[in-house]
C-alpha cells in the first residue's frame, strides 16, 4: 500500500539530518528463501499468491510488462528467493519524476524451469504536513489521493524531523525474486533471454 511504502522507506540513521543535506533512506523490508505452492495467478493486478511450508502466504508482483518468465499456475510447487528494499529521497526541485524499470530472465536450473525479476517500483509523493513531535505525515500520492501516516519505527522519525510542507519524495520499492519449478522438468534447449533494464510500461525488445 502506497502509505505504508512511504512509512517503511523512510528509514535513516540515529541522527536527524541537517535541512540542507540531501536527505534520502533505505530499509530491507523482506528477505526469504522457502519452498511455496502457487495459490492463486491475478491476471489483472499481476499478483501471485503462495503459500509457504508453514501455511504462510507470499505475495508476488509481477509487472504487466514483464513476459519471459516461466508459466506458472496454481498447484505448482517453487523454490523461491525473495529480497524486499524501500527507500525515499528528497527529490531536488524541478527534477523530473522517477520512472519504474523492471529487469527479467527465464532458463533452466537442473532441467528446472527457473526465472529471475528485479523489479524497480518508482513513484513520487509531496508533503502536506508534517507533525514531527506526533511521528505523523500527510501527502498526496501520485493518483492525487491524500494520505496520513503515523511512523512509529524511531530511525523512520528521524529522517521525518528533516521533512518539511512543499518537499517531494522519491519513493523507490525493489523486488528481487528468483524462483524455480520444482514439479516440471523440460528439455535443456531453451536458452535464457533477459529484458534488461527495461522502463515499466513499454512492451520487451523482440527476440528473432
Amino acid at each position: 500500500m502506497p502509505q505504508m511504502m512511504l512509512a517503511l522507506s523512510l528509514a535513516a540513521t540515529g541522527a536527524a539530518l541537517p535541512r540542507h543535506a540531501h536527505a534520502q533512506a533505505s530499509a530491507i523490508t523482506g528477505s526469504q528463501v522457502t519452498t511455496a505452492t502457487v495459490e492463486t495467478i491475478d491476471s489483472g493486478s499481476g499478483e501471485v499468491l503462495l503459500r509457504d511450508r508453514t501455511g504462510g502466504f507470499i505475495t508476488v508482483r509481477v509487472p504487466k510488462d514483464v513476459h519471459n518468465l516461466p508459466h506458472v499456475q496454481p498447484g505448482d510447487q517453487i523454490h523461491i528467493r525473495f529480497f524486499q528494499t524501500i527507500a525515499a529521497d528528497i527529490a531536488a526541485p524541478g527534477s523530473p519524476p522517477p520512472q519504474s524499470t523492471v529487469t527479467s530472465a527465464h532458463g533452466l536450473a537442473n532441467r528446472h524451469p527457473h526465472g529471475m525479476m528485479v523489479s524497480y517500483q518508482r513513484e513520487r509523493v509531496r508533503v502536506l504536513a508534517v507533525d514531527a513531535p506526533h511521528n505523523v505525515v500527510t501527502f498526496v500520492d501520485p493518483g492525487g489521493i491524500t494520505r496520513t501516516v503515523t511512523v512509529k519505527e524511531k530511525p523512520i522519525q528521524a529522517l521525518l524531523a528533516t521533512l518539511k510542507v512543499g518537499d517531494s519524495v522519491d519513493v523507490t520499492t525493489a523486488d528481487a525474486v528468483s524462483f524455480e519449478v520444482m514439479n516440471r522438468v523440460v528439455t535443456p534447449s531453451t536458452t535464457v533471454t533477459e529484458g534488461a533494464g527495461q522502463t515499466a510500461g513499454t512492451a520487451p525488445p523482440a527476440h528473432p
